[in-house]
This record gives C-alpha cells, sequence and structure tokens, in this order.
C-alpha cells in the first residue's frame, strides 16, 4: 500500500513535466512509436505467433521431454525450458518471458519453475546485437560475435547459479523418466487432439498482437521519461549519485551518463555507449552490460506480459544485475583472449532479415501443422495412441474425448486466448 502511495507523486510529477515540455514528449514519443513499428513488430510478430502454435501442437511437449534431465541437472527446471530459451534467443524480449506465462496459465508448469525459467530466458535476440549494435551503432560487424556468446553464456551462468541455490533451498522430487518412444506417444496423443488451425492460427495471433501492443506502450512511454530525465536535470543527479561506484570502474561522466540512460532504455544507452570517445573494449562491456541487464523499460515489459497469467515475478532485477555484471566480465575476457579483429564476425542481419526469418519460421510451423491435420485423419484415434504410452502419461486426452461425441469433439490443447 505505502508504495502504491508513494508512487502517486512521481506521477503527477510527470504529468506536469510532459505539460511544461509538450513538444520535446512528442519528438520522443514518435521516436518510441518508430522503433516500436520498424523494428520490433516486424521482428518479434511472426515468432512469437509460430510459438504459440507450437504450443498447441504438442510440440513443446515433446522437446520437454527429450531436454528434461538436462534442464534439471543443469538450471533445476523443466523440460520446457530448453524450448523457451531457443525461442527467446532467436526472437528476444520478451518473448522469453511471453512463452513462460502461457505454460504456466496453462498449468503445465509450476510457479517456482516458471520464475527459474524466466530468470534465463529473458535474452534478447541476434538480430539487435550483430545488427543495430555491431554495425548500426558501432560500425563493426566483427563485434556482433563478442557480444552475442557473451549476453547467452551469462544467462545460461545466471541460470545455473540461481539453479544451484534453488536446488539447495527447495529439493524438488525426482521427476518421472520417460524414454524416447514414450515422448512420442505422448506427443501423437497432444497432436490428435489439438482444435483445428484456424483457430489456433486466431488464438496466436491474437495473443502476439495484445502482447506486441503492450511492448510497443512500454517503449513509447520509456522514450518520453527518459527525455523528461534529461531536460528536466535529474539524469545529471543520477549521473552525480552513481560517479563514486563509476570510478572505481575507471569511467568518466561521460560514460556514467550513458551507462545511466542504458539502465532506464537500452537502445538509447546502447547508442549513447558507441558515441563515447573511448577505447572498443570499455564500449563493447558498457553495451554488454546494459544489453543483459535489459533496463527499466524491459523490466516492465517482462512484468507486463506474465501479469495476465498471474506470475508474479521476484528477485527479477536481481537477477538481470547479476546477468549484466557477468556479461560485462565475459566480454572483457572474450577480447582479452581472442583479440577483435574485422574478419571475426561477416553475417550482419538487419531488420529486414529478422522480419523475413519470422517469416520462413512462422511457414515452417504452418507445414508442420498441417502434416499434422494429415496424420489426424489417416492416423488411428488418439486413445488407441494413449494405449501404448505409459499409465497416466496422457491420461487427460483420453479422459476429455470419452464422453464427446464425434460431432462435437473436446479439445483439450486449446485454452482460450485472454486479453490483457
Amino acid at each position: 500500500m505505502m508504495k502504491k502511495v508513494a508512487i502517486i507523486p512521481i506521477i503527477l510529477a510527470l504529468a506536469v513535466m510532459m505539460l511544461i515540455y509538450p513538444q520535446k514528449c512528442l519528438d520522443s514519443a514518435r521516436y518510441g512509436l518508430e522503433l516500436w513499428l520498424t523494428a520490433v513488430l516486424p521482428s518479434l510478430l511472426p515468432f512469437m505467433a509460430a510459438s504459440f502454435l507450437l504450443l498447441d501442437t504438442g510440440v513443446v511437449r515433446l522437446i520437454a521431454a527429450l531436454f528434461a534431465p538436462l534442464t534439471r541437472w543443469l538450471f533445476h527446471a523443466p523440460g520446457e525450458a530448453a524450448y523457451v530459451l531457443a525461442a527467446a534467443a532467436v526472437s528476444g524480449y520478451p518473448v522469453g518471458a511471453r512463452l513462460t506465462a502461457e505454460l504456466f496459465a496453462r498449468g503445465e508448469i509450476s510457479e517456482p519453475d516458471a520464475q527459474r525459467i524466466v530468470r534465463f530466458t529473458s535474452v534478447t535476440g541476434p538480430v539487435f546485437l550483430t545488427g543495430a549494435v555491431s554495425t548500426g551503432m558501432l560500425g563493426l560487424p566483427a563485434a556482433g560475435a563478442y557480444l552475442a556468446a557473451a549476453h547467452y553464456l551469462s544467462a545460461i551462468l545466471t541460470g545455473i547459479i540461481f539453479g544451484i541455490i534453488d536446488r539447495r533451498r527447495y529439493p524438488a522430487p525426482p521427476a518421472p523418466h520417460y524414454t524416447l518412444k514414450d515422448a512420442w506417444a505422448r506427443f501423437k496423443a497432444d497432436a490428435a487432439s489439438c482444435p483445428p488451425i484456424g483457430i489456433m492460427l486466431s488464438s496466436s495471433v491474437e495473443k502476439s498482437l495484445w502482447a506486441l501492443l503492450k511492448i510497443g506502450g512500454f517503449i513509447i512511454l520509456f522514450a518520453v521519461l527518459l527525455e523528461l530525465l534529461n531536460v528536466t536535470g535529474v539524469m545529471d543527479a543520477l549521473v552525480w549519485l552513481y560517479s563514486p561506484f563509476a570510478s572505481l570502474a575507471g569511467l568518466n561522466s561521460a560514460a556514467t551518463q550513458a551507462f545511466v540512460a542504458g539502465s532506464v532504455e537500452m537502445t538509447t544507452g546502447c547508442a549513447r555507449v558507441a558515441a563515447l570517445s573511448a577505447d572498443m573494449t570499455t564500449k563493447l562491456a558498457l553495451i554488454s552490460g546494459i544489453v543483459a541487464f535489459g533496463g527499466l523499460g524491459i523490466h516492465m515489459q517482462t512484468r507486463a506480459v506474465c501479469a495476465p497469467s498471474g506470475l508474479l515475478l521476484r528477485g527479477f532485477g536481481i537477477m538481470k544485475s547479476l546477468q549484466g555484471a557477468l556479461a560485462s566480465a565475459m566480454t572483457a575476457l572474450l577480447l582479452h583472449i581472442f583479440p577483435l579483429t574485422r574478419a571475426v564476425f561477416a553475417f550482419v542481419p538487419d531488420t529486414k532479415t529478422a522480419a523475413y526469418s519470422g517469416v520462413i519460421f512462422a511457414l515452417a510451423v504452418l507445414v508442420i501443422l498441417a502434416l499434422i491435420k494429415l496424420w489426424q485423419r489417416v492416423s488411428p484415434s488418439p486413445s488407441s495412441a494413449c494405449s501404448r504410452a505409459p499409465s497416466g502419461f496422457c491420461g487427460a486426452a483420453s479422459d476429455s474425448r470419452r464422453d464427446s461425441s464425434p460431432a462435437q469433439p473436446v479439445y483439450r490443447r486449446h485454452i482460450p486466448s485472454r486479453r490483457p
């Protein structure tokens, strides 16, 4: 209650500042809107919609059964973490949190497992690291390999660290062991009971668009907030507070200001660091830490996409701070071991490449759905598939169809989407 009361004066102050500086707020809002329309929306929408489609087909549960031993051993998390991490690493913020929240809302993972998965799947995509930052801001495509390696390794290491802590504090019961044959039988039962393609497409696109609208709103809001911090002098005060800690790391006032800007809005902070007159090692270490931390804008986006499912993130800021520190240290270490050259990394994706790859991924998923539907027409009923699976492995699927007539099938896998 006290936290909510303390936020009221801040909101009122922001509203007054918007009235005092309307033109600056309008320009920054246009910048945020352009960033969302030209970069975020085309690159994330196909990946996010296709990922939701895969959740309906049962592919994720097949992946979970295959990777459960590895994820339990590394992260103390279920096998679904492997799929979420792969989808997030390809797409970017905040796809990992959104998919985790969807799995939690479907009841496929518990709340503690969802908390663990979000910790190490909150990552950005390679397009931002190698395209926007390395090529667009730094003009050095070779830097993308260092940023990407440090970013994903720091996320995995963060998951391992917190997994060790949770394993000692909250020992999980031994998970059942399923063979590849058992996992395949479960997948066939899930695929046979998935809803029609039209329903899955409509639900996936709707959920993706609502999530991206939230993300766009936060991008615009924090672009305006960062501009207000600059014009009101609050940014200078924050830089002054950070100066003692920044001096220990050897950062001057300009680097400190860029770092503070990145802690508020990631993209703007990266651009300011790239414009510094500092050596490339310092720039890359700072950018790596900013991207891994994500900024307050990414933090709010992540919480916003998790809120409709009832998933409340605990310790997310601490986790991202640790990931940012690890990413900066790993970047400096990689640059020390492997000196930077312009020939290290040749492939440089841009926004169009991300959009095209997302469309290709979505088309591949549609092909998978068509094959599943074709297989449904020629395969036996799901009850016979379940009969070959272990006891209790897919009993829910058979139970859901036991009392349903052929004219009115019940689709166990389909859950109507919720509007935030």
